[in-house]
């Protein structure tokens, strides 16, 4: 099967003079990119990388966070990005995790990775190059490209989010990486159109901008800018300055675009053809927002969690406004097969009921790095991958998200699920944002609770949205206590998605 290194050679050879990847400091073609490539891969190889080892790299979003991408893979090494938001204590465990010995560093992070190598619980010796090291070495060093890798070598390790304890290195062959990209540019064209220039914002070290943005414009010869951080403001300019074509935001940072006002700039009425959601909840007000404003716009949605490798569903743009699945997450990728299992026995449940997201295909993961026992909890010998994740089929195929396992609330003996009320608070339009949680309690086992942030302008009480949720939940259902919040008092993760974890400790609850 097609790999990443033979993606690089593929580039080189077809579109050297062709733009790959540009950021705000600069700009590389393909040829440029390629070349690149295979001399960091140079430059690995001096310093013992071989084949099946891994290089850490610690870098925000950028050209070098690329470049060392396809540097580790054409070393026939894998690449394994740190999150940079990441204490101490959790940059230590990711190097331990995933044994590299070798790290390159942004130099802007170099400091913060010196403090981490320097710590006692690092367990091997590790070399660091900064990226100034890098850029005088590589520029000297022999081009390492007669490395072939095989389709089941791992490309890239990617960490889970660690929401209990620290995180797990998730490993995905080239074989995934290369599934995703094709699901990605056969089922919603990323990197498909001529012309296709993406805007990447949430971070490289997550699956959604590595695999379903730069990975597939990569590979098909397009072009794609990174940017450091979401701002409204610099991706409408970014829009209209660089033509960009498509984008993925998740449905917070799409809220915050029409909030700000900036889908109605020139970018957007010019060639942008395609706005990706997903991570979130996108409901049919803020499409119809965003589709008023950017007439003609494909609009997509769509599931996937990093094990899988990582996208497993799509809304497609001729489902997006149709009121009978508003709030789908639509149907299975060309390359993803999708199950509902009961948590219970495992056996599949009939349309209609819930049932636990398993999914099967050449995109899932090689397994956690180093925890067999790990990877044995959640995939099995037939290659069936148990998400964790719970969802209905209806009669026609669609699925619709219900909830994470883990964050079904059990209440007086009923069980709720946090999607559905969240989903339905979405509908009022006074709710920006909602997030809907379990609270320990002595009563009810837990009680069930909303976390809500106002739209700009409108006015609402607790009471009134209590009273929209009574007239169409049963009673059960209906949170306990209903606070609201500024926008800016919701933690979100570096891809603005709410993270439920830390609200209980930000409520005081």
């Amino acid at each position: 099967m097609f790999t990443l290194v033979d993606a690089i050679h593929r580039n080189e050879r077809l579109n050297p003079a062709a733009e790959a990847i540009a950021d705000d400091t600069g700009r590389l073609t393909h040829g440029e990119l390629a070349d690149r490539a295979f001399r960091i891969a140079g430059v690995l190889r001096s310093h013992g990388v071989a084949r099946h080892d891994t290089v850490g790299v610690l870098a925000d979003n950028g050209i070098f966070g690329v470049e060392t991408m396809l540097g580790a893979v054409a070393a026939g090494a894998a690449y394994v990005p740190y999150n940079w938001r990441w204490a101490q204590a959790e940059l230590v465990h990711g190097i331990n995790e995933t044994d590299a010995s070798v790290i390159l560093v942004a130099d802007h992070f170099a400091d913060a990775l010196a403090a981490a190598v320097g710590d006692t619980e690092i367990r091997r010796s590790i070399t660091v190059i900064t990226q100034s090291e890098l850029d005088a070495l590589q520029s000297n060093a022999d081009r390492l490209d007669t490395v072939r890798v095989g389709e089941q070598d791992a490309a890239c390790i990617l960490f889970t989010g660690g929401t209990t304890g620290f995180s797990k290195g998730v490993v995905l062959s080239h074989r995934a990486a290369m599934t995703n990209a094709l699901n990605e540019i056969s089922d919603c064209r990323v990197g498909a159109r001529p012309g296709d220039r993406g805007l990447v914002t949430t971070p490289l070290f997550h699956s959604a901008g590595l695999l379903c943005w730069v990975v597939p414009h990569y590979i098909t010869g397009r072009s794609t800018y990174v940017v450091q951080k979401f701002d409204e403001g610099r991706v409408a300019e970014l829009v209209e300055r660089e033509s960009i074509t498509n984008m993925f935001l998740v449905p917070n940072m799409i809220r915050r675009m029409l909030k700000a006002g900036a889908f109605d700039t020139p970018g957007f009425r010019g060639g942008f053809a395609a706005l990706h959601s997903g991570a979130g909840l996108l409901r049919m007000p803020d499409k119809e927002a965003v589709s008023s404003l950017i007439p003609g716009v494909d609009l997509y949605f769509r599931y996937g969690l990093t094990e899988a490798g990582p996208m497993v569903t799509r809304l497609l743009p001729a489902d997006m406004m149709r009121p009978e699945v508003d709030g789908s997450i639509g149907t299975e990728y060309l390359l993803a097969e999708v199950e509902l299992r009961d948590l219970i026995d495992g056996t599949p449940v009939p349309a209609g009921s819930i049932g636990e997201i398993c999914v099967r295909g050449p995109g899932v993961m090689t397994g956690y790095y180093g925890r067999p026992d790990a990877t044995a909890e959640v995939l099995d010998d037939a290659g069936w991958l148990r998400t964790g994740d719970l969802a209905e089929r209806d009669d026609t195929g669609y699925l619709y998200f219900r909830d994470r396992a883990k964050d079904m609330i059990k209440t007086g003996g009923e069980n709720v699920y946090s999607s559905e009320i969240e989903q339905l608070l979405h509908t009022h339009p006074a709710v920006m944002e909602a997030a809907v949680i379990g609270v320990p309690s002595l009563q009810w086992d837990e009680e069930v609770r909303a976390v809500i942030a106002v739209r700009s302008g409108i006015t609402v009480t607790e009471d009134e949205l209590s009273t929209f949720l009574r007239t169409r939940l049963a009673g059960y259902k209906v949170p306990k206590v209903i606070k609201l919040v500024g926008h800016e008092d919701l933690p979100v993760n570096p891809s603005g998605k709410i993270v439920k974890t830390k609200i209980r400790t930000a409520m005081g609850w």
